[in-house]
């Protein structure tokens, strides 16, 4: 099948805006109609399900490209490309790292006021803070 940018746009969630950048990226290739209307194949809109998944992990546009340029190179680009997967695992693994340390602080204020209003207390976590740095 063929989408035109909007429904392409639609099927993915994202904006026309978006497509037309990574067009302009070079991230994917629409083919064109004999009125040079961009149209989409579901071929693209895969490819395109796989950066926009890439971008959702954090990897950037640049690096993207990259991996695309050297996806074309077949055979003679695969240990850069191994590279660039490996070097973006390690950056998720980091920011994991920090989401985790987050979630735990977040549950403890979470269990923090859940006793205070158990108890009746208005204290806030600002208070509690001011008070253990007194100490």
């Amino acid at each position: 099948m063929s989408y035109r940018i909007g429904e392409m746009a639609r099927i993915l969630g994202t904006s026309e805006h978006t497509l037309r950048y990574y067009e302009k990226m070079g991230l994917v290739v629409p083919k064109r109609d004999s009125n040079k209307i961009r149209f989409y194949t579901d071929e693209d809109g895969n490819w395109l399900k796989f950066i926009l998944h890439m971008k959702q992990t954090g990897m950037s546009l640049e690096d993207l490209k990259k991996y695309i340029d050297l996806l074309e190179k077949g055979q003679e680009g695969l240990d850069e490309l191994l590279q660039i997967l490996y070097n973006h695992q390690e950056e998720v693994r980091a920011k994991l790292n920090i989401y985790q340390e987050n979630l735990k602080l977040l549950e403890k204020k979470i269990q923090f006021y859940e006793e205070s209003h158990k108890l009746g207390n208005n204290k806030n976590l600002f208070n509690k803070f001011v008070e253990d740095a007194e100490c």
